[in-house]
């Protein structure tokens, strides 16, 4: 009878440990499309929409877009897109071209870009903290 308490409490932590960490792991399920809602280690939020081959975002500063604002057009060909992006708000206005790398459909990184101003390197989705983290 003496073990029991402690037993007990140990079991309970256990038990309270694993369903908690069941919906930790729900919220990681890669999304179906890439079109939605991005958050990049800038602070900001990227809002894609994929048609076909094409990608378009409005992406926004961390204080609903009051700082900076931007807009893209690039095209996909596999894993690789390419495009053009504008500052539409915070000064000074930049522009500039952006290659990316996609990983399935929760992770993306900048691997080239010309212009000045566009701070995004990496981009995550899906409830993870993929903007910190290395695709593979």
């Amino acid at each position: 009878m003496k073990n029991f308490v402690p037993t007990s409490i140990a079991l309970a932590g256990l038990v309270m440990l694993a369903a908690s960490a069941a919906p930790i792991h729900a919220q990681c399920a890669s999304p179906k499309y890439v079109s939605g809602v991005w958050k990049a280690n800038d602070g900001g939020t990227y809002r894609l929409h994929a048609i076909g081959s094409t990608i378009w975002w409005v992406g926004m500063s961390g204080d609903d877009g009051r700082s900076w604002t931007n807009v893209f057009k690039g095209t996909r060909n596999g894993n690789i897109i390419d495009g053009d992006w504008a500052d539409v708000r915070g000064q000074p206005w930049g522009h500039g071209t952006l290659k990316l790398r996609i990983s399935g459909t929760t992770f993306m990184e900048k691997i080239d870009g010309t212009g000045s101003g566009f701070g995004g390197i990496r981009w995550g989705r899906g409830g993870c903290n993929d903007t910190q983290g290395n695709p593979g």
